[in-house]
């Protein structure tokens, strides 16, 4: 059993005390819930736009894919560029969509010229028909540049 000397508190009013939060620890919370809000928000919608950079990227990556796939199967790889569609593919793999505002052009052999799609080659050897790739975005104009002879996949960024 408790006993209660004159002047103490009982359990009751400590438990309402020390129960729940005050005004100036709910402001903090939500200033700096403001704050991070403001920071993070911005930053997440400059990284869901795809730019010219993006897809030169994945285009190269696309690129060396095709070239390593010739070599290690032993069978020639095309990597495919639909400019009516506006898409890029190595052929028979999902395809990657272009984004509104960028163009590609491609500079390809004449033989791997087939109604609106332009396509590099690649051989066992390692080898290519080579090509030159280009990314536009605005101002912007990224080649990506395929040497016929060694199949080599170089980026050339030009303003």
């Amino acid at each position: 059993m408790q006993k209660l000397a004159v002047g103490s508190k009982s359990v009751a009013s400590e438990l309402r005390v020390s129960a729940g939060f005050t005004l100036i620890e709910m402001l903090v919370v939500l200033t700096i819930l403001a704050l991070v809000m403001a920071v993070v928000v911005p930053a997440i919608n400059r990284g869901m736009t795809v730019t010219a950079n993006d897809i030169a990227r994945d285009v190269q990556i696309g690129l060396r894919k095709a070239r390593s796939d010739a070599v290690t199967q032993q069978k020639s790889q095309a990597f495919e560029v639909d400019m009516q569609k506006r898409q890029f593919q190595i052929r028979g793999r999902k395809t990657t969509q272009l984004p509104d505002g960028i163009e590609l052009t491609a500079k390809v052999a004449q033989s791997e010229v087939m109604d609106e799609k332009a396509a590099v080659r690649f051989y066992p050897d390692g080898s290519s028909t080579g090509g030159r790739i280009s990314v536009h975005q605005d101002d912007e104009q990224i080649l990506i540049n395929v040497d016929w002879l060694t199949g080599r996949v170089s980026l050339v960024q030009e303003l």
